[in-house]
Parts: structure tokens; sequence; C-alpha cells
């Protein structure tokens, strides 16, 4: 059994056996938060009991208790087929100690947080491999709202983002690869043929957008000129490539400068600047989604820091999602302010008073149950 399992397993076991601990995580706690459906029953049953005003909540005799149980199991028993009252009692084995139900519960919901980033990373991944742009944007506002809201109930931030434990690899069949360097080239061909649109596409469009590392090198030497308001034609071009060191690093070569800026193409710059930006949306999301779902895989990662680094991790997919509705005309994604909601979900959980100089200050559910630790002291 996973230690995810037996956290679900000692908290409701806590319960059964302490019924006043329910008040210590009834009001972040939710029964959605529990993998298995068994245990998501039972402890629907037992907020269920508490809102009723069960007796053992004010009275702690055994009699009580064991009222509250039984009860408790019977009635998950009704509602769910697949819980039995004997596995009540096996939950109540499987508890190590009754007073530590805060503790499991702030397991429970560190769990809940993993389960559900990787759940939306993974359909975020999938949208990007069907290539399907407006289910990727969708899907990643729909991340970054999962993450805030995750963070509005577990009430704290790091502070302290991580990088990924590892990078996620490029999924790019060789269609997609062929495709994606032929629109590039049309663009540096019509850019130019024809740069009157140069001024208006590097608003949105980036070197690093570009797949191949020559072209991303053509692009910044049009830019450049662009910016600088001096001509631009397949020499000028090459000239500046040369000043910028492409050429001899060996990322270019002449020849090949020559061949895209002298391709032709007219008229068309905008179009294929779209095209170029939508692949690397595509791209960047992919990579992105995919470290995502790596961080929340990584079991070593604190709920806290996942939050954080999770969306730290999705910032370069934003800003490209960002620049692309830029370009076709989109609004950006309405998101609220997620701090007021978290500040408040960490004060209905603190224990202590909020100190009087920083009332909206207060402990989160890790820093409520984790172990007093001694002060770190320098040995110098």
């Amino acid at each position: 059994m996973t230690p995810q399992a037996e956290a679900e397993q000692a908290l409701l076991g806590a319960l059964l056996l302490s019924p006043a601990q329910l008040a210590s995580v009834a009001s972040w706690l939710q029964p959605g938060h529990f993998y298995r459906p068994t245990h998501a029953a039972l402890y629907e049953v037992l907020l269920a009991q508490q809102k009723a005003g069960h007796p053992a909540l004010e009275d702690d005799e055994p009699e009580k208790r064991w009222a509250w149980a039984l009860e408790a199991m019977e009635t998950a028993a009704t509602s769910c087929p697949s819980f039995t009252p004997s596995y009540g009692h096996t939950l109540i084995s499987a508890c190590p100690t009754a007073d530590h139900a805060l503790a499991y519960g702030r397991m429970v919901l560190e769990t809940a947080v993993r389960r559900e980033i990787h759940e939306h990373a993974h359909r975020l991944l999938a949208a990007t491999r069907d290539a399907d742009t407006n289910a990727v944007l969708r899907l990643t506002a729909e991340l970054h709202t999962t993450i805030d809201r995750l963070g509005d109930a577990w009430g704290s931030s790091d502070g302290r983002p991580v990088a990924a434990p590892g990078q996620w690899p490029l999924e790019l069949s060789e269609d997609a690869a062929r495709s994606t360097l032929h629109q590039e080239e049309a663009l540096l061909a019509s850019l130019s043929a024809a740069p009157a649109e140069l001024a208006e596409l590097v608003r949105w469009l980036r070197p690093d957008d570009l797949l191949d590392p020559g072209h991303q090198a053509v692009y910044r030497a049009l830019a450049a000129l662009g910016h600088r308001g001096e001509p631009i034609d397949p020499l000028t071009v090459l000239w500046e490539v040369q000043h910028r060191g492409a050429l001899t690093t060996g990322t270019l070569t002449a020849d090949r400068v020559r061949t895209v800026t002298r391709a032709g193409y007219r008229g068309e710059s905008g179009y294929w600047a779209e095209q170029v930006l939508r692949a690397a949306l595509l791209r960047t999301t992919a990579a992105r989604a995919g470290a995502v779902r790596l961080l929340a895989l990584d079991a070593s990662v604190p709920a806290a820091r996942l939050l954080d680094s999770a969306l730290h991790v999705l910032r370069d997919a934003e800003s490209v999602q960002g620049r692309w509705r830029t370009a076709t005309g989109l609004g950006p994604p309405a998101r609220g302010d997620p701090a007021p909601a978290r500040h408040s979900a960490a004060r209905t959980r603190t224990r202590t008073p909020a100190p009087a100089t920083f009332p909206a200050s207060a402990p989160s559910p890790a820093q409520l149950a984790a172990p007093p630790r001694a002060p770190v002291r320098s040995t110098y």
C-alpha cells in the first residue's frame, strides 16, 4: 500500500476514534480530495454527522464515540456499496495515533494537490499532440486556475520554485518538423522580399519562436535591420548575419542565407508568421506541460513548492500564448487574484492568534501539522 493510501486510512481512522478532531480539518478538506471513493463516502458521512450536531462532538464519553463510529460506518455502507462496516474497523486499526488527524489531513490534501495538477497537465499535453490550438489555450488557462484554486485550499505559498526534475523531450514528428521548417523559410523569404510588415511582426514573434537555429539568426538580422531603419535585401541580411557571428560559429553558411532570402515569397509575411508562432506555441506548451507532470510525480516536492513551481514552469507557455492572442486578436484569459482567498483559507486553519501588527498572516496547514523545529544556528 502506498503512503498516500495509508494517509487516507489513518485520517479516517482518527476521525472515527476521535470525533472532536473533525473540526480541525472539516473547513478545508473536502470529500473530493480523497482518491478512493469508499474513503470519500465515509468522510462525507462524517461531515453530515457533524452538521447534524452528533452528541459525540460535545461529549467525549466512550459510548457516544462508539455510537459515532458505528453510525458512520452503517450509513457509509448504505450510500456506497463498496464500503463495508468491517472495512471501517480496518481503518481504525490502520490509524497509528488518533490525535494526529491534522497531520494526516495535510497528507491527504497534499496528495490531492499533486494528483489534480498531474491530471490537468496530462490533458494539456494530449491537446498539444492533437495540435488543437483552442483546446491548448483553454486547458492552459484551466491548469493555471486549478493551481490557484489548490493554492487557496492549501493556504500557503512556498515562494521558492524548483526546477523540473527532468527536461521533457521534444515530441515532433518528421512531417511536423518538415512543415515547420517550410513555414519558417517562407516567412524569412517574404520578409526579405517585402519587409513592410516587419515592424508589426516583431511585436509578437520572437527569434526563439523559430525551430531552426539558422532561421533564428536570419530573423534576428532582419529585426535588427528593421529596428535601425536600414535597407533590407538578401545582401544586407547576409552582412548583418556575418556581423552577429552566425557564419563564424557555423550556425549558418553564406549560401544558405542567400537561399533563404532569395526564395521570392511576397505579401504573406503575416500569415507565415502566425503559422510559425502557432507551431512554437504547441512545442513550448507541450514541453512545459510535460515538465509540470514530472514535478507532480515527484513526491519529494512539497505541496506549496509544487504549486509555485508549476506556475513558474507554465510561465513560458503562457508567454507564447499571450503573444498568440495578440497576433490573432484574442483577449487574455480571465482570472482573478487568488491572494485574498488564499489568505482567508490560511486564517481558517490557524490555532494561534495572528500577530497584532500583521492580522492577515497565519500558519498554513503545512505549518500547523509539521512538528516544531529547533532554530538554525550558525557554527561560525
